[in-house]
């Protein structure tokens, strides 16, 4: 069966920056991998098998290209994590029909067994994101990566201490550093898989300023725990930020360009902390491009002329009490779910939508039917830059933004009164024929001082504003967005 893909990147950044540290020597953590020089390194800064440029789709966009190899940046040296094996000697199809592709579900099973034990706990802080980042109220387009933010503050809280730790762990609905760990292992072992039909590849990354001294502990716990490679230089140098940007452009298929092009360490930042979500899945069934046709999408700010893609197929259509929803499920991984509010609902309404969150994550009770579905999707491309301080307060992390309450010893005991002074959240969704591409990333800176009947047919045009999630196998939200308009 030719099936599609569905593409999808998100990377988060935090950055930890300084005005007065002291100098001393950076401790490299004691990652799986030994120190190089960036010289060495460049486009090994992760396994060839788990680079996702390295196997682009047969038909690809613009945006879907593989970058171009990287060009090394001098002074820099690296420690560099060792990410689990892929399978990559055989195609989609071939892997689909073979005994490895059900040996490898044997031992990926338990693995999901274990993450959707400890799924409950995540409902809290998605109720929680979700709104905050895309229920704005507002006529412009908005995605996230829910997923990729909370691994990003999981490492957040391994470098903070006391009251700003217990924040960073209320707002992960945690009680403890403890479960955060077996939580966050259990999310990485559920969702990062690197098989020819699937590829949701996380990566992180420390970004040392080379006259810091730091805890070798705290950044050998980064490393084992979240496969987190470090590395030292000149903060503020070209070949620090060219590094920094190579590095996730390499780890994420060169998707965020548009984006990564303006990602700089400052002098004074001390650490940055990276984490980066690459998703390749394939349709279970496809869209015939034969079909797609101009059609009307009647946007927030008006009508536009887009390319409408159409399937038909047997699925269940939900009836919430403000919408009606559908999903088209993913080969080896979870769904693609599509939300259309009823006549006078807004689309961002949607994402504080009780209703919706129970849908996603597996656990709905509400009305439900199935239908011939003929399903229309508009190809669209939305793209968004969020300011997190507000949410990150919602959540309650508020010692962290002054120094005066700010702890940060974990860290280092080189620098003083460091808090965190900026924190952004921005994010791409696109879908063709071919499958979606997305892309997000968090910028988090850290400164110092301051089988049924015939079922009858039912139409389901997404020709209006819609919210939209991708959820991994183990019902994890790995996308979450708002489409209010589309243009040309």
């Amino acid at each position: 069966m030719n099936r599609k893909r569905i593409l999808a990147i998100a990377v988060t950044v935090c950055m930890l920056t300084g005005l007065t540290g002291c100098a001393g020597s950076a401790a490299a953590p004691g990652a799986p991998a030994e120190e190089t020089s960036a010289e060495e390194t460049s486009a090994e800064a992760t396994p060839a098998e788990a680079t996702p440029a390295e196997e682009a789709p047969a038909e690809t966009t613009p945006a879907e290209e593989a970058p171009a190899e990287a060009t090394p940046a001098k002074g820099i040296t690296a420690v560099l994590a060792e990410y689990p094996e892929a399978i990559s000697d055989m195609s989609p199809e071939e892997f689909a029909e073979s005994d490895v592709h059900w040996q490898w579900w044997d031992g990926y099973r338990a693995k999901l067994e274990a993450s959707e034990e400890l799924q409950d706990g995540m409902d809290g802080f998605y109720a929680e994101i979700l709104p905050q980042l895309l229920a704005a109220g507002d006529q412009e387009n908005r995605v996230c990566s829910p997923l990729n933010i909370y691994i990003a503050l999981a490492m957040l809280a391994e470098v903070t201490d006391g009251e700003s730790r217990r924040q960073v762990l209320d707002a992960l609905q945690v009680k403890d550093l403890e479960e955060l760990r077996e939580r966050t292992s259990a999310l990485w072992e559920a969702n990062y898989v690197d098989i020819p039909s699937l590829k949701t590849i996380l990566a992180d990354s420390l970004w040392l300023r080379d006259n810091t001294a730091y805890n070798e502990e705290t950044l050998q716990t980064l490393a084992e725990r979240y496969y987190a490679s470090a590395f030292h230089g000149p903060m503020g140098s070209e070949e620090m930020n060219r590094a920094l940007r190579e590095w996730t452009d390499e780890n994420t298929g060169g998707l965020l360009k548009d984006f990564t092009k303006d990602l700089e360490l400052s002098p004074e930042t001390v650490m940055a902390l990276v984490s980066t979500i690459y998703y390749k899945a394939a349709w279970y069934d496809t869209f015939n491009e034969k079909v797609t046709k101009k059609e009307t999408f009647h946007g927030a700010a008006g009508d536009t002329t887009v390319d409408m893609m159409h399937i038909g197929d047997t699925m269940t259509v939900y009836f919430g009490e403000h919408f009606t929803a559908v999903s088209k499920g993913l080969l080896d991984s979870g769904s693609m779910f599509f939300f259309l509010p009823d006549e006078g609902t807004d689309a961002a309404a949607l994402a504080a939508d009780p209703e919706v969150l129970r849908l996603i994550r597996g656990e709905w009770n509400g009305k439900e039917d199935v239908y011939m579905v003929n399903l229309s999707v508009p190809r669209f491309r939305v793209q968004a830059k969020t300011d997190l301080i507000g949410t990150l307060e919602h959540l309650g992390i508020r010692d962290i933004l002054d120094s005066s309450t700010a702890d940060f010893s974990p860290l280092t005991d080189d620098v003083e009164e460091l808090f965190l002074s900026s924190a952004q959240h921005t994010a791409m969704v696109e879908t063709d024929e071919n499958g979606v591409t997305g892309a997000a990333y968090t910028i988090l800176m850290l400164a110092e001082g301051a089988a049924l009947e015939e079922p009858e047919p039912y139409d389901f045009i997404l020709d209006r504003p819609f919210f939209f999630a991708v959820t991994s196998r183990d019902e994890s939200i790995l996308f979450g967005g708002i489409v209010q308009n589309i243009e040309h």
